[in-house]
């Protein structure tokens, strides 16, 4: 197999999971927030705590969506597709084109709303399913069509 130069995905893909964590932190924020106010301790020690939650939850998961970014990488090699990604366990998944059975392309809203799109290839078996987001639109499709040329199948995949 030939060296593979593996390429970062699309630094908008950061925008899209930081809303996606600041939609999950900040409603537990407010609760935690709002359970801290009311329990019989000291205003002050309740707002305290709940700053430092605060700070703790949105600031630690805003600083983990960066190293998630700076982590993810994809290439395409002569016979497999390669990613790499992973902050604490690094992970490293080479799909062989041959097994490749489907190549789907989505979007969410989010992702729609930035011109990203999700690239998802599924093979034979489940455990080998390979999804690649962040993906500009227009490189996301051109991309698909590359993965089924090499795997030997037309685009009507």
């Amino acid at each position: 197999m030939s060296e593979v130069e593996l390429m970062p995905v699309d630094a908008r893909v950061r925008t899209q999971w930081r809303v996606e964590w600041l939609l999950f932190a900040v409603p537990v924020t407010v609760a935690v927030a709002a359970v801290l106010i009311v329990t019989p301790v000291p205003l002050a020690i309740a707002l305290a705590c709940s700053v430092g939650w605060a700070l703790l939850l949105i600031g630690g998961g805003l600083w983990y969506v960066s190293l998630q970014f700076r982590h993810w990488r994809y290439g395409l090699g002569d016979d497999v597709l390669v990613l790499q990604s992973g902050v604490w366990t690094r992970r490293l998944s080479m799909t062989p084109y041959y097994r490749v059975q489907n190549v789907d392309v989505t979007a969410g809203p989010f992702e729609r709303r930035l011109g990203l799109k999700r690239l998802t290839i599924s093979t034979a078996s489940a455990a080998t399913d390979a999804t690649i987001p962040g993906l500009d639109g227009d490189d996301a499709d051109e991309l698909r069509e590359r993965i089924l040329e090499r795997a030997g199948r037309d685009a009507a995949v």
